[in-house]
């Protein structure tokens, strides 16, 4: 690993991971910073109704991202980045408006592709395979010399 993200928080327990997502996206962006959104395509889909819906009057700007959208000037000025291709997670980084916090809701994705992100946050709900996941997601970043914060929310 060339360069380690920064800051990796793993938030364990969360009962509702888009309301934990939603949460914290409107948090990064209080304070400036840009968010890409990784998750399983129903997930994102919820999260993309809430950051229209959730707040009247608060609507908060995103797309999906897709390799499609690369170079889009409308890539370029939304602040939030839904996607559910871990595997382009490098891609979409290599953009000049990059996203500096990552939310992962789940899902496996290489560390190489996090690296770039000055701020991981990965939501592990209490459903036990999820737990599962999380906790390998968990032992790769220590064994590449990362310790992350636990939050636990249950």
């Amino acid at each position: 690993m060339s360069q380690a993200a920064s800051s990796v928080a793993f938030h364990t327990g969360v009962l509702d991971p888009v309301e934990h997502a939603m949460r914290l996206t409107r948090k990064a962006l209080a304070h400036g910073s840009r968010v890409l959104v990784v998750g399983p395509e129903a997930q994102l889909g919820a999260l993309d109704e809430q950051l229209w819906t959730a707040d009247p009057g608060g609507f908060v700007p995103h797309l999906r991202w897709s390799r499609e959208a690369q170079g889009s000037t409308r890539l370029s000025r939304a602040p939030v980045w839904l996607t559910s291709q871990p595997e382009a997670l490098l891609d979409c980084t290599a953009q000049g408006e990059r996203p500096d916090v990552l939310i992962n809701l789940g899902a496996d994705m290489s560390l190489q592709a996090a690296q770039p992100f000055a701020k991981v946050i990965d939501l592990v709900s209490t459903d036990p395979a999820a737990r599962a996941a999380g906790q390998q997601r968990w032992r790769a970043w220590r064994e590449q010399g990362v310790t992350p914060v636990h939050h636990a929310f249950s």
